[in-house]
């Protein structure tokens, strides 16, 4: 009995001592690791796993098949054929009262049939290359895709950053104000001061807690949405490094607009639309038009009362279709209709990135301006507060000047940060906007930072 007892215990000892060596090797929870990632680490994961770009890039190979399905129309048609037939009776024929057989009873055939067309006054070729343009434009609708993507990325991986700094911010307000809260408690009961220099304190307090849950909130949300953009579970714990960028340098605005016009693939898409456009006018032009063709095969039949089972053949013909009811006409006037649109279009979204140039300019040089203002507003104000904490000790200043102060040096600090933010977002969509690659600029960011620091 005693023996058993302790197997009994021996083995469940053993076996908790096994859970807890398994525990400690079991992986952490998803939201509990912290995934660094850099911009150009996160544009890179952008191009690769988001969901828009996966739903676009097999349009490409849509296009690429369409093209060679085009093709085919120039190449030759090749035709095999084999079967074998089975009658009932043998095929005969009667000739002065005597059957004479005429056919195998269950014979067998094949045959080979080229087909080329010779001369259809370009209507093929041109379809051909309408095709190939089709193609060209649903690689630059796809290359946009990628590049609002990255932008959409970027955006997202500031917003981020720029939440953390709040909550920080804010953090710091409620640390000083806690700070300021526990002095004038202080002096309160030691009777220096009345009450109702606490109650401004205690609802200066709870505001900047409220801000607090509305930052760290807010982070949630952008953490979210930016784990979207990466295909990332959303409960994924990013922590995306922020990058320190000189005051850019703003470009002439007609040069960008000329830039912009020649390297954006939106006008690009709308180009080669038209082009395509062109080329389907041309052959819709001559869709009635004769073809010449030339036809050439072999065929073999089974069938040893015949002189030749084989035979070979060769056609040169043409045909025509004479009369369609209209159709053939009414394609090339939708077409050219269609032309009219495709060109308005193209002069439309070449209007819009002029304006969406302007505005990223201007949004830029206010960004750049107003860091240069917030900057200096920050020192000031935190010798501000410094200097009204010591006035107030030395009773020279009152509660209200103090929380004034406070407040003054959380709003410098928002501001400040703010327009950082705002900077960093509309050098970005600047770029974008003039049509660069976004993924070069940041690396090359980043590769200036790392020889620096060599």
């Amino acid at each position: 009995m005693k023996l058993k007892m302790f197997l009994i215990i021996s083995g469940f000892f053993i076996f908790f001592s096994f859970l807890n060596s398994y525990a400690d090797i079991l992986p952490a929870k998803t939201e509990d690791k912290v995934k660094l990632i850099t911009i150009c680490q996160g544009i890179e994961m952008t191009l690769k796993n988001n969901h828009l770009i996966k739903i676009a890039l097999p349009a490409n190979e849509m296009a690429y098949q369409d093209s060679l399905i085009a093709r085919s129309a120039l190449l030759p048609n090749l035709n095999l054929t084999a079967s074998k037939e089975y009658f009932r009776y043998k095929p005969a024929s009667k000739i002065d009262g005597s059957t004479v057989p005429t056919a195998e009873k269950d014979p067998y055939s094949f045959g080979v049939d080229v087909y080329q067309t010779l001369f259809d006054f370009g209507k093929s070729l041109s379809n051909f290359r309408a095709s190939k343009d089709l193609h060209k434009a649903t690689k630059a609708h796809t290359e946009t895709v990628k590049r609002i993507a990255t932008l959409e990325f970027i955006t997202a991986y500031f917003n981020l950053l720029e939440t953390e700094k709040m909550i920080a911010v804010f953090e710091k307000e409620v640390e000083s104000l806690s700070s300021y809260l526990d002095d004038i408690q202080h002096l309160y009961e030691q009777g220096v001061v009345v009450k109702n220099d606490l109650l401004p304190a205690k609802v200066k307090l709870a505001d900047a807690k409220q801000k607090l849950i509305t930052a760290q909130n807010e982070k949630e949300i952008s953490q979210a949405r930016l784990n979207n953009i990466l295909a990332l579970p959303l409960r994924e714990n990013t922590q995306p490094q922020d990058i320190q960028m000189q005051t850019p340098k703003l470009p002439d605005m007609e040069i960008a607009w000329t830039t912009a016009q020649n390297q954006r693939p939106e006008v690009t898409f709308y180009a080669d639309q038209i082009s395509a456009s062109k080329s389907t006018e041309r052959a819709k032009a001559v869709e009635n038009f004769p073809v010449v063709f030339l036809d050439g095969g072999y065929s073999y039949t089974e069938n040893r009362y015949q002189s030749h089972e084989g035979n070979s053949s060769v056609e040169l013909g043409a045909k025509m279709n004479f009369y369609d009811g209209g159709a053939a006409r009414a394609e090339l006037f939708k077409e050219r209709s269609r032309q009219k649109q495709l060109n308005e279009q193209k002069n439309k979204i070449i209007d819009d990135i002029q304006f969406e140039v302007e505005d990223s300019y201007y949004g830029l040089k206010n960004a750049c301006e107003k860091v240069f203002v917030a900057k200096d507003a920050l020192e000031q104000a935190d010798e501000n507060v410094r200097a009204y904490r010591v006035k107030y000790t030395a009773g020279s200043a009152t509660s209200t000047d103090v929380l004034e102060a406070i407040t003054l040096q959380t709003r410098a600090e928002v501001n400040y940060y703010s327009a950082d933010y705002e900077l960093k977002r509309n050098y970005a969509k600047l770029e974008y906007s003039i049509g660069m690659d976004l993924r070069l600029i940041y690396e090359k960011m980043e590769s200036e930072k790392n020889e620096s620091k060599q």
